[in-house]
């Protein structure tokens, strides 16, 4: 087995956030749509979005209207007020947001999307990574953000913080001083890009809960919620999503049909374990499904206020460093 570069790891990096922010903005996207549909105002969307916030490592949310203003966002001034922000189209006004300005001229219908690759902020020379979508309701802006604070993500997840991941950190703001610097710590990379994974994942459960929550309190009927579960599958890396009551019933899915109850979904322990004591959250290794042997990751986590769970599923390449095949075949 042989080493790999920490440029190449770093690329890595921004590729499975390119992925899973992807998936959080996807679900965004749908829950503005359904909290709007349910009357909800701009500042209970906020409210909603800023407890996302609060309680996973997921750091902004912009939404706009059409016109690019962005009216629903969880980033507050020094006076607790939201940032107000309208996207420009000009690269000179805005060299990284003006990126986003297209997905105002986006079709709905569209699964459109603009990942910015990780890059140094210009207001306050942090490292930060923003992805956005196209509205599914009408033509808007869905971004997310996150902010490449492996020591502060850290903290509130217990993932551990390698000497070769702050390298790679500092890859993003000074890529040329990982041009010739190698590695074949696989285990170390694995073992921390699996625990970035498994949180990313975790605020895709946490907002599609939200979601849920929103499109039953418009009255949406349990077929158009799996069907836009589906096309949030459809149109991100996400391979499953779904609901369950702590009891054991399937509420929603996006599969084809409907599992008869969750113990027919993958990890069905999980009804057991979440909702006792304090357990809101189970995250589960990279694993081979017995089903099929194909190499999946889940997450199951408990929803706010309500005795149910959302299990979110993501297939696993080979390729990708959290696989356990991941640098077998490089050349030694």
């Amino acid at each position: 087995m042989g080493d790999i570069s920490l440029a190449d790891v770093a690329r890595a990096l921004d590729a499975m956030l390119d992925d899973q922010m992807t998936g959080q903005a996807r679900i965004a996207a749908h829950l503005v749509a359904a909290a709007e549909a349910a009357g909800h105002g701009a500042e209970r969307v906020i409210e909603t979005l800023t407890d996302v916030v609060s309680n996973t490592v997921l750091d902004e949310c912009w939404i706009t209207d059409g016109e690019g203003l962005a009216y629903i966002t969880t980033v507050r001034n020094a006076d607790g007020a939201p940032v107000p922000f309208r996207f420009s189209p000009d690269p000179a006004e805005q060299p990284q947001a003006s990126a986003f300005h297209p997905l105002l001229s986006s079709d709905p219908q569209s699964d459109d999307v603009v990942a910015q690759g990780a890059q140094v902020r210009e207001i306050d020379n942090e490292v930060f990574k923003y992805v956005g979508v196209a509205g599914v309701d009408r033509r808007r802006i869905v971004q997310v953000g996150n902010a490449l604070a492996f020591e502060e993500q850290a903290l509130q997840s217990g993932v551990y913080t390698s000497p070769v991941m702050t390298a790679v950190l500092a890859a993003f703001s000074e890529p040329d001083l990982l041009a010739s610097a190698r590695t074949g710590e696989y285990a170390e990379i694995r073992s921390v890009f699996e625990g970035l994974l498994g949180q990313q994942m975790i605020v895709q459960a946490t907002l599609a809960a939200c979601f849920v929550a929103a499109a039953e309190a418009a009255g949406w009927s349990a077929g158009e919620i799996d069907a836009r579960l589906r096309r949030i599958v459809r149109s991100s890396p996400i391979g499953e999503i779904h609901v369950a009551t702590q009891g054991g019933d399937v509420l929603h899915t996006s599969l084809p049909s409907r599992p008869a109850a969750a113990a027919d979904l993958p990890h069905a322990a999980d009804p057991g374990r979440i909702g006792h004591d304090t357990t809101r959250v189970v995250e589960h290794p990279v694993a081979e499904r017995a089903a099929d042997g194909a190499i999946w990751k889940y997450v199951s986590v408990a929803a706010a206020d309500t005795p149910r769970f959302v299990q979110v599923g993501l297939p696993i390449a080979d390729s990708s460093p959290v696989s356990p095949r991941f640098g077998a075949k490089l050349p030694g």
